[in-house]
C-alpha cells in the first residue's frame, strides 16, 4: 500500500509488471473476456435497455476520469501532463456524445479512433512502471477497458456501422487537434498524442531507431490499423457474399 496512490514520476524503479508478463496478459484476458461477454449479452437485450447500458459505461468512464483528477489534486500530484488531452483521454467525451447522438460522424471516429488507441494503450501501456496494486494503473486498466467495451457493444447492436468513406473526416479531426496539442505540449513540456517521443516498449520505438523520428510512424501505423480495420472485414463480406 505505500505506493498505492503515488504517481508513476515519484514510483521507484523495479515496481512496475513487465509487459506481457504474466499480470500484463491476465489483464488483457479478463478485459477480453468481459468485453465478449457484455458484448454479445446485450444482443439479446432491448434497445433502451443498451442504452441505459451504454449511457452507465460512458458515465463511468467519465468519473473515473474525475476521480483520477481527484486524486491527484488532493494529493498534490497534479501535474499537466495528466489533463485528458491524449488520444484516450479525449476518447472519453467523444464517446460519451456519440452514445447520447448516435450520428454517422460521431459514431466513426469511436470506431476509427478511440477503439485501436485504447487497444494499442493496453498492449503497451505507458504506465508499466507502476505497481499493479496502484490506484493510477488500476484506473488507466479499467478506463481503457471501458473504451473498448463501448465500441463493441455499438458494433454488436449495429448502431455503429463503419464506412471507410468519413476516415477523411477522421483524419482531419486528429490532424486539427495535433495543432493545439502541440503548443500545449512545447508550453508544459508534455507529450501528448506521442508528438514529442514515443511510448517505452511501443512500436513508435522502432521506427525512431530506423528512421530517426518516430513521427514518421503515427501515419505509417494509423493507415495499417485503418487497412485492417476496414479491409479485412470488407473482404470478408465480399468471400460470404460470394459462396451464396
Amino acid at each position: 500500500m505505500t505506493y498505492f496512490w503515488t504517481i508513476q514520476e515519484h514510483v521507484p524503479d523495479g515496481l512496475g509488471f513487465r509487459l506481457f508478463g504474466i499480470a500484463h496478459l491476465l489483464w488483457l484476458g479478463g478485459i477480453v473476456l468481459a468485453v465478449l461477454a457484455i458484448a454479445l449479452t446485450c444482443c439479446r437485450w432491448k434497445p433502451e435497455t443498451v442504452h441505459r447500458l451504454l449511457c452507465g459505461l460512458t458515465w463511468a468512464a467519465l468519473l473515473l476520469e474525475i476521480c483520477k483528477d481527484g486524486v491527484l489534486l488532493y494529493t498534490g500530484q497534479f501535474r499537466p501532463n495528466y489533463l485528458p488531452l491524449d488520444l484516450c483521454g479525449l476518447s472519453i467525451f467523444v464517446e460519451f456524445a456519440a452514445v447520447r447522438k448516435p450520428r454517422p460522424l460521431l459514431l466513426e471516429p469511436v470506431y476509427s479512433l478511440s477503439l485501436p488507441g485504447a487497444c494499442l494503450a493496453l498492449l503497451f501501456p505507458n504506465w508499466f512502471s507502476l505497481p499493479l496494486w496502484n490506484f493510477f494503473s488500476l484506473h488507466s486498466f479499467l478506463l481503457h477497458g471501458l473504451l473498448v467495451l463501448v465500441p463493441a457493444v455499438l458494433l454488436a447492436r449495429g448502431i455503429l456501422r463503419p464506412n471507410w468513406k468519413r476516415l477523411p473526416f477522421c483524419f482531419t479531426c486528429v490532424a486539427a487537434a495535433c495543432v493545439p496539442v502541440s503548443l500545449v505540449n512545447r508550453h508544459f513540456g508534455t507529450n501528448f498524442f506521442f508528438l514529442e517521443r514515443p511510448s517505452s516498449g511501443s512500436p513508435l520505438v522502432w521506427f525512431e531507431q530506423v528512421f530517426g523520428s518516430h513521427l514518421i510512424g503515427l501515419p505509417v501505423l494509423m493507415a495499417l490499423i485503418w487497412a485492417g480495420m476496414y479491409g479485412i472485414p470488407a473482404v470478408l463480406r465480399r468471400l460470404c457474399g460470394g459462396r451464396r
